[in-house]
């Protein structure tokens, strides 16, 4: 895990960014709502939305996996490019010391071999901005969820990625893609994508001739990143979703977290208190962040 998380460090921002990351590890060795996070999800059941994610392993920024008691997952297909080969079964190593979870193959917006209210958390670290229908997938986070069930999701921001040139992805866009019931085949944003990427934050695509050639082929290997996130997109996203988000942080090089609950039975879901997202955007590390404040 941890030599997974120093090579895609090393792959974003080089030397430079190595040093960053150990220099912010020393100053700040967890994210701010870890300790509300690690609360929310011990001892508790869970399933992670693609991954393992060094984020969530020992030495990562939400280091939560040893405090779960068991962990499942689900991935798209029995090969990834991330991943490598997948085995379905209790394969999912997410902890050395505790058993391995159940693996799933399926998509992670239609989670259909998986029956409603059976997980106490949903974690989910950069997997969002790869599914063409992020409000299809964060309603089948809900819907495995038990009322009062907690999702961790993590999403990239776009000032520190690659998608920096790119436009924050609108919310009456998600909800377009969602009511439209787009399918992970959809190919809307490519040209926007080819034109627009920054292949110099991206060494681990190649080169443009390369991208292309993967990007062409997305239903097969899912590396587009489809939709660009900020963190009031993120949050707005969520709630629309049906959640209560209790927290919000942006995190360098290119982290938006996002803390939140499924409402209990009954219950509606509050917005997210508007000073304390005013908070979150003004204390953001990402220029876009602190102009929405």
């Amino acid at each position: 895990m941890i030599v997974k998380r120093f090579v895609n460090v090393f792959k974003a921002g080089g030397v430079a960014g190595v040093l960053n990351a150990a220099a912010r590890r020393i100053r700040m060795p967890h994210a701010k709502s870890f300790a509300k996070c690690r609360n929310m999800v011990r001892d508790g059941s869970g399933i992670e939305i693609g991954g393992p994610r060094s984020l969530f392993a020992w030495g990562g920024l939400i280091p939560v996996y040893r405090h779960a008691r068991r962990i499942d997952n689900v991935n798209f297909a029995g090969k990834t490019i991330w991943e490598g080969t997948i085995e379905v079964g209790h394969s999912f190593k997410f902890y050395s010391r505790k058993a391995p979870g159940q693996q799933f193959l399926a998509e992670g917006g239609d989670l259909q071999v998986i029956p409603s209210g059976k997980y106490d958390f949903v974690l989910s670290s950069h997997m969002l901005e790869h599914t063409t229908n992020p409000l299809r997938a964060l309603a089948e986070w809900r819907r495995v969820l038990r009322p009062g069930g907690t999702l961790v999701l993590v999403v990239p921001a776009r000032d520190g990625a690659f998608d920096h040139r790119r436009p924050v992805t609108t919310m009456l866009h998600l909800v377009e893609d969602f009511e439209k019931n787009v399918g992970e085949d959809d190919l809307t944003h490519l040209e926007e994508i080819l034109e627009l990427h920054d292949l110099s934050k991206d060494p681990g695509a190649g080169d443009a001739a390369k991208f292309r050639e993967r990007a062409a082929r997305n239903a097969e290997f899912r590396s587009l990143q489809h939709h660009v996130f900020d963190m009031r997109l993120v949050v707005d996203a969520v709630f629309r979703a049906g959640f209560e988000v209790v927290a919000a942080e942006g995190l360098e090089p290119y982290h938006i977290v996002v803390l939140a609950r499924r409402p209990l039975a009954g219950a509606a879901a509050h917005p997210f208190d508007e000073d304390a997202l005013r908070e979150a955007l003004r204390t953001s590390p990402f220029p876009s962040d602190r102009q929405a404040s």
